[in-house]
C-alpha cells in the first residue's frame, strides 16, 4: 500500500509505502503497478500501538458477554431488564460482566435466582476478582450447597467445572486493529504452554493478526514444559518464532 500526503508526528508531510513493514518514507513516491493507494489528505499517521497488559482469552470472551454495569446498566430495574432479554450461549450459560454494587447492591445466589431462576448464570464483578452464580450455575459446577454463590475468580476449584468453548479471537483481532493496535502482551498469570500454543496457532492462521508476546510467568510455564531449555539474556526474548516474540523481562 502507498499512503500519500500523510503528516508525520514531527509535522512533516510524506508518502509512506507499507508492505509487511514500512518500506519507504519520502516525498513523491510513485505507485507501483497494481499497488493500492490511500490518500491521507494531510491526516496524521501514527506508529502501531502496543497494549502491554492484556488477557486475550478474557478480552475475546468479554465481546460475547452481556454487560451489566455502568454506564449501560445503572439500576436494578435495568439489570432485570437486561437479564430477562439475555439468551444462553452455545454452552447453555448466560455470562455477564462489568457489575458494580452501585447498580443493585451486593449480589448473591438468591438475588440472581429471583432474576434468572432456571438458566445457569454467572456475573463477573467489574474488578475481575469475583463471580456471582445463581443456583442453576452452582449446581452445574458441583456447588449446589454453596451459601451465597460468590466465588473468587482465582479459585480453579470451581472454575475448572465450567463448560469450555473457544472465544472468537477473530472478532477481538478486528476490534484491536481497527483502533490501530498492532501488538499486545498477554499478561494472564496462569497461562500454560497449551494456551500459548493455541494462541500462536491462531496467529499463524490469521485469526489473530496483532503481534503478541507473553509475560515472564508464561516463560516459566514454557521452561517447565520443555519448550525452552536455555534461559535468555536480559533484555532478549526467551523464544522467537516466525509468528511472535515472547519477551520475558517485562
Amino acid at each position: 500500500m502507498l499512503i500519500r500526503r500523510a503528516t508525520l508526528l514531527d509535522g512533516t508531510r510524506a508518502d509512506i509505502r507499507v508492505g509487511a513493514l514500512i518500506d519507504e518514507v519520502a516525498d513523491g513516491l510513485v505507485a507501483a503497478p497494481g499497488e493500492r493507494v490511500l490518500d491521507a489528505a494531510g491526516g496524521t499517521v501514527l506508529p502501531g500501538l502496543h497494549d502491554h497488559h492484556m488477557h486475550l482469552r478474557s478480552a475475546a470472551a468479554a465481546l460475547e458477554s452481556l454487560f451489566v454495569g455502568p454506564p449501560a446498566v445503572l439500576t436494578k430495574e435495568l439489570l432485570a431488564q437486561s437479564l430477562s432479554k439475555a439468551r444462553p450461549s452455545s454452552d447453555g450459560w448466560i455470562r455477564a460482566i462489568g457489575y458494580h454494587e452501585s447498580v443493585a447492591g451486593r449480589l448473591d445466589r438468591d438475588v440472581l435466582d429471583a432474576l434468572v431462576p432456571d438458566i445457569p448464570l454467572r456475573i463477573q464483578h467489574r474488578s475481575g476478582a469475583l463471580w456471582i452464580l445463581n443456583s442453576a450455575a452452582l449446581g452445574s459446577v458441583g456447588l449446589a450447597g454453596h451459601p451465597d454463590g460468590r466465588l473468587p475468580s482465582a479459585d480453579s476449584g470451581w472454575s475448572d467445572g465450567l463448560p469450555r468453548r473457544e472465544a472468537d479471537l477473530v472478532r477481538l483481532s478486528d476490534r484491536l486493529t481497527s483502533m490501530g493496535v498492532t501488538g499486545v502482551t498477554d499478561a494472564t498469570p496462569d497461562l500454560g504452554a497449551g494456551d500459548m500454543e493455541s494462541l500462536l496457532t491462531a496467529h499463524r492462521r490469521g485469526e489473530f493478526r496483532p503481534e503478541f508476546g507473553f509475560w515472564r510467568r508464561a516463560r516459566r510455564s514454557c521452561m517447565t514444559s520443555g519448550w525452552i531449555w536455555t534461559p535468555s539474556r536480559p533484555g532478549s526474548p526467551a523464544a522467537t518464532t516466525p509468528a511472535a516474540r515472547w519477551p520475558c523481562t517485562a
